[in-house]
């Protein structure tokens, strides 16, 4: 057809069938009156029907000169005049949103300009459609259009934004085969775009090369800078923005390009908490100009209250003319890092007075200051008015809602925050995780609201969902801290274990550490502690947390029976804090070492600790468990008279512990009486403890009827009436005990001991026969008996608590856990090794008088804590847990 075209160019009829085109029906045009069309359209439409007819009319099949034509700047893009019909019709699909017809006719266009593809690829890029995109710029390159300097950076920026270090690199690739590499443009695309890729070192040799060629501006410095910030290099980026300062000066810029200097490098300052280095970038944006623009002004704000100087942050905020909400946001998130919680909250009130908008920012920093300060149920109150009030929470407001459901135990609330997160996108679906750090963020969050919320099962089924691979040291330690504190001690030693193990293993941070030294103090699992500690010692990362790791190994070497060993750990602090002190005090009051208790008291006030309630609570039970029952009503009296503090019902608890040791049951009970509070549960059980001492059994109902009123009454209360009454020989309301006990569902724990020897853990129940060396046990037990007999010791029957003869119940008596372990440990131990023996309840008091006569007679030092906190008998498998253990931290030394 081509070859058959006269040499001059004839109108060209063509007839029309949309109604925008009706005038011209019947009608001979040319070129430009289809150009004139092209330019009324304003649907894709209208656009595809005068489409079709240029194509019918064999227009497009033409010589570009021959359709040359000159249309109107695009409103969009006032620079670009398309110059053919086939650029015209992309332009005017573009114009229409109809990209995707754009492109068809793009690629068929002979030659096509690079301009229309660039529109393609930044709509694309608007549309978040990065993939497309770069498909775009594969199919630019195929049809033959070279790209130019404008094409690249929008390419490079959508492999930066995916992110997609292979295309990237493959596209500078191309950059220098065609000449590009000059380009300062581009080059800052490409440091950018290898930055967001996390390929620092990439990023820093194209910076170099840029300025080693003389080319560089500021937006190379500042890419450089902004890519060493978010890389966590902020020295490496302060020393960068030093040098920019006395290089860049020289060059051209502006004054947009020198705020974004001091808002690219004020992040660096504010995550070292670079006071001197915040005041000379300060100073530096008051001698340029750029303050108090209020993009300087806020990330100032930011900075000054990320480094603890909330007066500077405040005077900047109170300088910035044309506040926005992100002002207003920094402050409060300002004082809510710095612990005034107050003010931010007060800030948070004016802005709704003053009906400044509140966004996503402004809502989380209330809810997590509320949550962080432990005001759960006022951080789910702020969290229902962001809900009502249309603003959508985003993934750190989901974290500190859950944070505040953890610590509230508020399982509902938790299930629906869980739900919601499912429904509205800011959680992936369970059987499709998909790695990403804000997802496993979400899910560390939910594993430790139902760890806390004792819903294990859950917490289970979320964290076994997560791709080992993808765990990180958050997800191990949230599932640990959980089975530690509120679940079976047994499963954190066991997480402990697989976290560690390779080939995915991961080192355990402080707070992993912490976890696992309660799991073995509640357990008394004194091997595997050691075996921590050792692993503590042997790994530097952990001194700057030593604080809180030292304070959790004198807790679990004091609950392990092993109190010299936490006052070793206690002297090797080189500072203490008041944590520090008071475990100290617990583990002395716990084994009965009164005078070492009181000792750490004094010295604790010497080195400038003023004791709280809570100290005192802790030397009240240590003068209770020693006898030292004056020097404990005297501390109990001057808390309020020389410390100003306010006794609560755990004090009271105290006292009346102490009263009944020293014999005053009636002052005891007058104490009740004469509480400033209704006595609480605590109370009631204390009353009770000293009504068996003193086999007061009236007084001890009327506190057994208390705690039913509470509903605070358990196995432990019913067991003490029960013993009250055995006592007393009222064996048919023993017999009434029982009975309401088994109707009522309450099951008496049974008393469990178990004892470390070099051949393992044993574990004993009163009675038992079942452990191999039972006969040598009791043959063990009948002979020491014997002999202590013969020092002095008569048995305490009134501890064999049941309706038989004298000689029966000291047959009871030797059947106690306690006896059994000591007597396996006796056997079983080498000479001199001291024996530690564990129990889930009180120890027996005939037992403490047996064992006072055998360490005599035993060449043994037997520790046997007054009252042990352990919660879980331990499980045989703990053994082989410190057996892998042991191979495992040989293997990494």
């Amino acid at each position: 057809m081509l070859f058959n075209l006269p040499k001059a160019i004839q109108p060209i009829g063509a007839r029309f069938l949309s109604g925008a085109s009706a005038a011209c029906f019947g009608v001979d045009v040319y070129p430009v009156h289809f150009a004139s069309l092209l330019k009324e359209c304003k649907s894709a439409n209208t656009v595809r029907q005068i489409h079709q007819q240029i194509i019918a009319s064999g227009l497009l099949s033409l010589p570009a000169p021959f359709l040359s034509v000159s249309l109107p700047p695009l409103p969009s893009q006032p620079f670009i005049s398309p110059r053919s019909l086939g650029t015209g019709v992309v332009a005017s699909y573009l114009a229409c949103g109809a990209t995707n017809d754009a492109l068809l006719v793009l690629e068929r266009v002979t030659p096509s300009p690079p301009v229309w593809w660039n529109l393609l690829i930044r709509e694309y890029i608007k549309q978040g459609r990065l993939d497309r995109a770069i498909a775009l710029s594969c199919r630019m390159l195929r049809v033959g259009t070279r790209p130019d300097h404008f094409t690249l950076p929008y390419v490079l920026k959508a492999c930066g934004e995916l992110p997609s270090y292979r295309c990237g690199s493959t596209f500078h690739g191309l950059i220098c085969c065609n000449g590009f590499e000059s380009n300062v443009f581009i080059c800052n695309a490409l440091v950018t775009m290898y930055s967001r890729c996390g390929s620092l070192e990439e990023a820093s040799m194209v910076f170099d090369e840029i300025t080693q060629r003389g080319i560089d501006d500021v937006i190379s410095w500042n890419s450089i800078v902004s890519a060493h910030v978010k890389g966590s290099n902020p020295w490496t980026a302060l020393d960068l923005f030093s040098k920019m300062t006395l290089i860049v000066h020289e060059k051209a810029t502006n004054e947009r390009s020198d705020i974004i200097s001091i808002v690219n490098i004020l992040p660096a300052c504010a995550s070292l908490k670079a006071v001197t280095q915040t005041k000379e970038v300060h100073g530096n944006a008051i001698r340029n100009g750029t303050f108090p623009d209020v993009f300087v002004g806020n990330a100032l704000v930011d900075a000054y209250a990320k480094c603890g100087l909330t007066e500077n942050a405040v005077k900047v905020f109170n300088m910035i003319e044309f506040k926005d909400v992100v002002s207003w946001n920094a402050m409060v998130a300002g004082y809510s890092q710095n612990g005034n919680f107050e003010a931010a909250f007060e800030l948070f009130k004016n802005m709704r007075k003053e009906n400044i908008p509140l966004d996503v920012v402004t809502w989380t920093a209330v809810i997590a200051g509320y949550s962080q300060r432990g005001c759960s149920h006022e951080a789910l109150d702020v969290f229902r008015q962001m809900l009502y009030s249309g603003s959508l929470p985003n993934v750190v407001t989901i974290i500190s809602v859950l944070s505040a459901c953890a610590s509230l135990g508020a399982f509902s609330q938790g299930t629906e925050i869980h739900a919601y997160s499912l429904k509205n996108f800011l959680l992936v679906l369970d059987d499709d995780f998909g790695g990403d750090d804000e997802d496993l963020m979400v899910h560390n969050a939910l594993i430790d609201m139902y760890s806390k919320c004792r819903s294990f099962n859950a917490a289970r089924s979320i964290f076994d969902n997560i791709p080992l691979e993808e765990r990180n040291v958050v997800t191990w330690t949230v599932m640990i801290g959980g089975y530690a504190q509120y679940g079976d001690s047994n499963d954190a030693l066991k997480f402990f274990v697989d976290m560690i193990q390779e080939p995915y293993g991961v080192a355990p941070n402080a707070y992993t550490i912490s976890c696992i030294l309660m799991a073995c103090a509640h357990l008394a699992a004194l091997r595997i502690g050691k075996q921590i500690h050792a692993y503590v010692l042997r790994h530097h990362q952990y001194e700057s947390s030593m604080y809180f790791v030292a304070n959790c190994l004198i807790d679990m070497y004091s609950k392990c029976g092993d109190v010299d060993k936490a006052r070793h750990v206690f002297n090797s602090m080189p500072q203490r804090n008041a944590i520090s002190w008071t475990s100290m005090l617990t583990g002395y009051g716990m084994h009965g070492r009164g005078r070492e208790a009181l000792d750490i008291f004094d010295k604790m006030q010497k080195a400038g600790f003023v004791p709280d309630d809570i100290a005192f609570l802790v030397l009240l039970y240590a003068c209770s468990h020693c006898g030292m029952v004056d020097r404990g009503l005297a501390y109990f009296d001057s808390m309020s008279a020389d410390y100003g503090l306010t006794p609560r019902a755990e004090h009271y608890a105290c006292a009346i512990d102490l009263l009944a040791r020293s014999g005053r049951l009636d002052k005891a009970w007058k104490t009740v009486k004469d509480m400033p509070m209704e006595p609480t549960a605590v109370v009631w059980v204390a009353l009770l403890s000293a009504c068996r001492v003193h086999s007061n059994v009236e007084l001890a109902e009327h506190a057994l009827d208390k705690l039913v009123e509470m509903n605070a009454e358990n196995d432990g209360s019913y067991t003490l009436i029960s013993n009250i009454y055995a006592n007393a020989g009222r064996w048919k309301d023993v017999a009434r005990i029982r009975h309401l006990m088994k109707k009522s569902g309450i099951k008496k724990r049974p008393g469990c001991s178990w004892v470390q020897c070099q051949k393992g853990t044993a574990s004993f129940f009163v009675g038992d026969r079942s452990h191999p060396l039972s006969p040598q046990i009791y043959a063990l037990l009948e002979r020491l008996i014997d002999r202590i007999k013969a020092m002095g010791y008569v048995p305490e029957t009134n501890f064999a608590l049941h309706d038989v003869d004298e000689e029966e119940k000291n047959n009871l008596l030797t059947e106690h856990s306690e006896k059994l372990a000591l007597a396996y440990g006796l056997l079983t131990t080498s000479p001199g090794c001291p024996i530690r023996i564990t129990k889930n309840l009180r120890v027996c008091g005939d037992c403490h008088s047996a064992f006072t006569y055998i360490s005599k007679i035993v060449d043994h030092e037997i520790i046997v804590p007054y009252e042990t906190l352990v919660e879980r008998v331990v499980s045989p498998e703990n053994e082989e847990i410190a057996s892998r253990l042991t191979q495992r931290f040989e293997k990494k030394r």
